[in-house]
């Protein structure tokens, strides 16, 4: 679990507390049988390779991390993409991500508690974060975002299978709290990079690939409910919530295989959840 407390006096006008939790220990709670894949299951021979992506070019591929997961509502199921990042890349990043926290006077207060400075228009939701972060790593999750971009064009895709692609890819990445970053949150770039994020460290990166693929995405958060998600504004029958005459299904980003527009039992609230659509970031496949 992952608790973090943004107290603010003055100009730093807000106190909150926010929990970000991982939903594969928490399918026995929702009384669904939810399984995740087996860990290691070997990919069919005839599993899409969406290729390998390091940045900066010359990068050892020792640097990249493989994933391999399921999009079952596509033939053939199985994908895979392998993604790196240079040693200089990866520490420009953080050091973006640390100047970010020494502008905004970011200070830890122990494990999972903080306190920063939040600037005019930012407040309990954290969207200038979320917002400054999608500027920063645009261009190299833009390179990663382009090998998902190129396969749903070639095999002709439609929105729900781009979705359902790119998701399930997310819910992939591995969960886990940041224990050191500022915010308590991993720059989008560096989740894939080194397979590790919680939730609203994997739902930032969700939105960016899935506006790249021409995907209406907005970020959903609840600091009640203490978690994060993302929207995607597709018609289904599941959870939705709506935003600026828009619906958004409810997709979950921290538990493999779960399903597009359900969402667990203990967060189905929706007048605790707020809609971030975040200014950036919003590149499309056209």
């Amino acid at each position: 679990m992952k608790t973090f407390f943004k107290w603010m006096l003055g100009v730093v006008g807000l106190a909150s507390c926010f929990c970000c939790c991982g939903l594969g220990t928490l399918s026995h709670l929702t009384g669904m049988d939810i399984a995740p894949p087996e860990p290691g299951r070997p990919s069919s021979t005839r599993a899409v390779d969406l290729g390998l992506v390091l940045l900066p070019p010359g990068t050892s591929p020792q640097r990249a991390q493989d994933y391999a997961w399921r999009a079952d509502s596509i033939r053939p199921p199985e994908h895979r993409v392998s993604y790196g990042l240079g040693t200089v890349l990866t520490r420009e990043l953080m050091d973006e991500h640390e100047a970010l926290g020494r502008r905004l006077r970011y200070r830890a207060l122990g494990r999972e508690r903080f306190t920063f400075s939040a600037p005019p228009g930012c407040g309990a939701d954290m969207h200038c974060i979320y917002e400054e972060l999608m500027r920063t790593n645009a261009e190299p999750v833009r390179a990663l975002g382009d090998t998902f971009v190129a396969s749903i064009r070639e095999r002709g895709l439609d929105a729900a299978q781009a979705t359902q692609l790119i998701v399930n890819f997310v819910q992939r990445i591995t969960y886990e709290l940041p224990e050191h970053e500022a915010f308590g949150i991993v720059p989008p770039a560096l989740v894939p990079a080194e397979d590790r994020g919680d939730c609203d460290s994997k739902a930032v990166l969700a939105v960016m690939l899935l506006r790249q693929a021409g995907i209406d995405a907005v970020l959903l958060y609840s600091d009640p409910l203490a978690h994060a998600a993302v929207g995607v504004g597709l018609p289904g029958k599941g959870t939705a919530l709506r935003y600026g005459g828009r619906s958004y299904q409810y997709a979950e980003v921290t538990a493999e295989g779960w399903p597009l527009g359900m969402i667990p039992p203990q967060y189905d609230k929706p007048r605790l959840w707020k809609v971030l659509p975040l200014a950036g970031g919003a590149d499309t496949a056209g």
